[in-house]
């Protein structure tokens, strides 16, 4: 059975898309221009190796860690083309994940045999990792002492916009790499953290340079609104691992497209920089309206929301044109029998999340 993803607008007319998290503001214009121009040159092949790119990378992760050098970086056609590369370059024979989480993990990692241990994430406390998952990573090493193993971790999470707090993921981190445990740590949504969860967290850049054990994928999908155009890529200090991957992807993985749209994007710090501010007021709102109308809405870094509503709601959505994310086909977020279900929203306009209210409010009740 194929995995349904959010932003399947295809399959509908005149529809409002709040299933993919793709931020509201849409493409900044310089990315735009750029792809634009870059059209003009696709007469020609794209750079195999993405050096002007990887080069322009490099500078953006100074913010994090001024050690990353364009070495460390692998370039691929979205984060997803990354998380089966890495699999198939790793080949981990064990791999404990938290869930619910991005489905790509465990399809990547069961393309290529390895068996999956999940770690069902309490939603009572938000679906934050936390001691209990730092136990379970010292139970999963003891277990499989001579495998090669492998951790995923969405941070902040999809679908549940939950954040790896400083001290949990510096553990994590150190464990892992006692251990021998490649941690990969997908963090396609960390542009959109405010100021303040910022501060809550780090990314794993800042330790990528000294620890082989760490895998970074970041995309540039969601924040610069690419998803057509799509961009994605690793940091790992592994020359021998990112040599493997490299052999496994396509020669020309990255267009010429995607990789001018994508090394404009690099500098625009300041369109992030409001975006996430943004985000974060809108968000807020949406937190308030959705809890008011009666729906158990989690808390979220990220621009957009899981909550838990009526198993019918993202039907009776879709007759008043709205297409929301039905989350029943996450481990752990299926649906059991008591009426409910959990969904995905993503964090729009203030007008347009507005909408997204008066209709869910609509629906609720004719729901009953």
């Amino acid at each position: 059975m194929i995995h349904k993803h959010g932003g399947d607008i295809y399959s509908y007319h005149d529809i409002k898309d709040f299933s993919a998290n793709i931020n509201f503001r849409g493409m900044p214009s310089s990315v735009r221009e750029a792809a634009i121009e870059a059209v003009d040159e696709s007469i020609h092949y794209p750079d195999p190796e993405c050096r002007s790119l990887r080069t322009r990378l490099a500078e953006r992760e100074k913010k994090f860690c001024a050690a990353v050098l364009p070495e460390h970086i692998i370039c691929g056609n979205g984060a997803a083309e990354l998380f089966f590369a890495l699999a198939g370059a790793f080949r981990p024979e064990q791999a404990l994940l938290p869930v619910p989480s991005f489905f790509e993990y465990e399809q990547a990692l069961s393309a290529f045999g390895c068996k999956i241990t999940r770690f069902a994430v309490n939603p009572e406390e938000g679906f934050c990792l936390g001691e209990s998952f730092l136990n379970a990573v010292s139970a999963f090493a003891k277990q499989f002492p001579s495998h090669r193993l492998m951790i995923i971790l969405g941070n902040p999470n999809n679908p549940t916009g939950a954040l790896i707090e400083t001290d949990v993921l510096l553990a994590l981190i150190q464990l892992c790499g006692s251990a021998r445990i490649l941690l990969v740590l997908d963090e396609s949504f960390l542009d959109f953290l405010d100021e303040t969860d910022q501060k809550r967290t780090i990314s794993g850049a800042v330790k990528v340079p000294e620890d082989p054990n760490l895998f970074v994928i970041r995309s540039f999908t969601k924040i610069y609104a690419l998803p057509g155009i799509r961009f994605g890529y690793g940091l790992c200090s592994d020359q021998e691992l990112l040599g493997k991957m490299r052999m496994l992807v396509q020669p020309w993985n990255v267009s010429h497209v995607a990789q001018k749209a994508a090394e404009t994007a690099a500098g625009e710090a300041e369109f992030v920089r409001i975006s996430a501010e943004m985000i974060s007021e809108n968000r807020d709102e949406l937190i308030r309206a959705l809890r008011e109308i009666g729906l158990t809405v989690f808390p979220s870094a990220a621009n957009f929301l899981l909550f838990r509503g009526s198993e019918n709601l993202g039907a009776a959505c879709l007759t008043d044109g709205i297409l929301i994310r039905d989350c029943s086909n996450f481990p752990a977020l299926e649906t059991t029998g008591d009426g409910t279900a959990y969904f995905r929203v993503c964090v729009r306009s203030r007008a347009e999340n507005e909408e997204l209210v008066n209709v869910i409010r609509r629906c609720l009740e004719e729901c009953g």
